[in-house]
């Protein structure tokens, strides 16, 4: 029967928006070494419509309308999205906006589409004009109108809605189907502000031509099930750098040689995270032999299960999509919830006992909390090949180098009880190209780094165990765990962060 896996406490703990990262320098959804990126979508979003009366919105609608109808009426959109990941002494390099344009004005002719910062907080209700939507539909509590920035208890200072007066972006767009960027200098000076004061971020509006009738152009909106707006982010923390995750790949067996990855939140506040399990969508790495449909289950500290998930859109399929990591096939398995301080576990298995290679992560979705994401030990069958434990990791989230220690434990697995345990593994580290950097046994065969590791207090318990210590600039390694003349057997690897 399996239990929790309890990782040992690193003097550090590592902080951030995670990636995957594994053999040869294979990457999904990772940064660039030096920035973090996020990318999100909206938190909200809604259109204005000047009309008798202004008591329209379409807070639910699956469009958004900019620009002047053929009647005359001018059409205005909002969006926001929510930048709480991001931590408050981040700097801001590159922000994007996509939008997705479905309907432009009738002949075709490009209009620019100019974005403004909004100043006063705004709302979406449960309006919803439908299909086509131009004409909004009647105003719910709690919508933004032409008038009102809360329908129907407070009000805009300017009929219109209340923006900065400088342009943030402008981009001019004429061709329908397709997405249309905003991105520059004024959008970073933004997001800059907003993360130094989340209270004053309200979003954006966009505005197109309202000299002209008919140049009102249609968006999808966050509502809608395809080509949803989105948000992205690239910024980069002071100070120095830090263990950002670790994820595992490895053959996913049944019965005790599932995949296992213990994690331990640490501080004061809980956390938002997600987790995900990873198998078909590894075939773009040119691995074969995958787990085809990995099964995920989150644990307590006690064993007991806490959630569980088979396809990630069978549950929590909105709120997995708007977090910017959803997996890319319907087959693999996210779970997304939020976690107080405490030791966890996350199982991979194969739906109606598959095997094959997969994969677990972990991703922090809440940085700004007073609380961190420690490493993960993941636990399973090390085999030969491809089917050996891979483990990967990203340095970053500052710009200086950070001490590690990686460790592969086999032997000392029998005191838990584990069976078939890999009776003497090895290490190797390697850079994102897939370099060796360094390698190592038997723990105790560098002197110098044997008595350092007992320093610190993470050395093996076994002789026959293997563990190292490097120092590594800003971005993505790996570590890979062996059997000794091709052994097979469970192991157990660990990255720990030193300051």
């Amino acid at each position: 029967m399996e239990t929790s896996m309890r990782p040992r406490r690193a003097r550090a703990i590592p902080r951030g928006i995670l990636a995957l990262v594994g053999f040869g320098g294979w990457c999904i959804a990772c940064s660039a070494a030096f920035s973090e990126t996020l990318v999100v979508n909206p938190s909200k979003d809604n259109t204005l419509y000047e009309s008798t009366g202004a008591q329209l919105s379409n807070g639910q609608g699956i469009y958004m309308f900019v620009g002047l109808t053929g009647s005359g009426g001018a059409r205005r959109g909002l969006v926001a999205f929510d930048l709480s990941a991001i931590p408050s002494n981040a700097t801001i390099t590159d922000v994007s906006l996509s939008l997705f344009l479905s309907r432009p004005r009738s002949d075709l002719a490009a209009e620019t589409i100019d974005l403004f910062k909004v100043v006063k907080d705004w709302g979406e209700g449960a309006s919803n004009a439908g299909n086509p939507g131009g004409s909004g539909a009647p105003a719910q509590p709690g919508d933004a109108t032409w008038l009102n920035n809360f329908f129907n208890t407070s009000f805009w200072d300017s009929a219109g809605g209340d923006t900065a007066a400088a342009i943030s972006a402008s981009t001019a767009v004429s061709t329908n189907n397709r997405p249309y960027i905003w991105s520059g200098s004024g959008m970073v000076a933004d997001v800059q502000s907003w993360v130094a004061n989340p209270a004053s971020n309200f979003g954006w509006m966009l505005a197109g031509n309202e000299a002209d009738q008919q140049s009102a152009q249609r968006f999808h909106t966050g509502e809608n099930t395809s080509n949803r707006p989105q948000l992205t982010v690239t910024y980069t923390l002071s100070g120095a750098s830090q263990l950002l995750n670790i994820s595992t790949r490895l053959r996913v067996e049944t019965g005790d040689d599932a995949l296992i990855g213990g994690f331990i939140i640490t501080g004061n506040d809980s956390k938002r995270v997600i987790i995900r399990a990873l198998g078909p969508s590894l075939a773009q790495f040119g691995l074969t032999d995958l787990l085809a449909n990995p099964v995920l289950e989150l644990r307590a500290a006690n064993g007991s299960v806490l959630l569980s998930n088979n396809n990630w859109k069978d549950t929590q399929q909105t709120e997995i999509q708007n977090s910017g990591v959803a997996p890319s096939n319907d087959l693999e398995s996210a779970i997304i919830t939020t976690l107080t301080p405490g030791n966890y576990t996350a199982v991979v298995r194969g739906d109606q006992n598959m095997t094959g290679i997969g994969v677990v992560e972990v991703y922090d979705l809440d940085q700004a909390v007073d609380s961190r994401l420690a490493n993960i030990s993941s636990r399973g069958l090390v085999k030969t090949g491809n089917n050996v434990m891979i483990g990967g990791f990203i340095v970053g989230g500052g710009t200086g180098s950070s001490k590690v220690v990686l460790r592969a434990i086999g032997p000392s697995l029998s005191q838990q009880g584990v069976p078939n345990p890999l009776p003497d593994p090895t290490l190797e580290l390697r850079d994102g190209n897939g370099a060796l950097l360094t390698s190592n046994d038997d723990w105790e065969d560098d002197p110098a780094q044997a008595a350092e590791l007992v320093t610190i207090g993470v050395q093996p318990q076994n002789a026959l165990e293997s563990a190292l210590i490097a120092t590594l600039p800003p971005g993505p390694s790996t570590g890979i765990v062996a059997g000794k003349d091709g052994a097979i057997g469970v192991a157990l690897v660990e990255v720990y962060h030193l300051q």
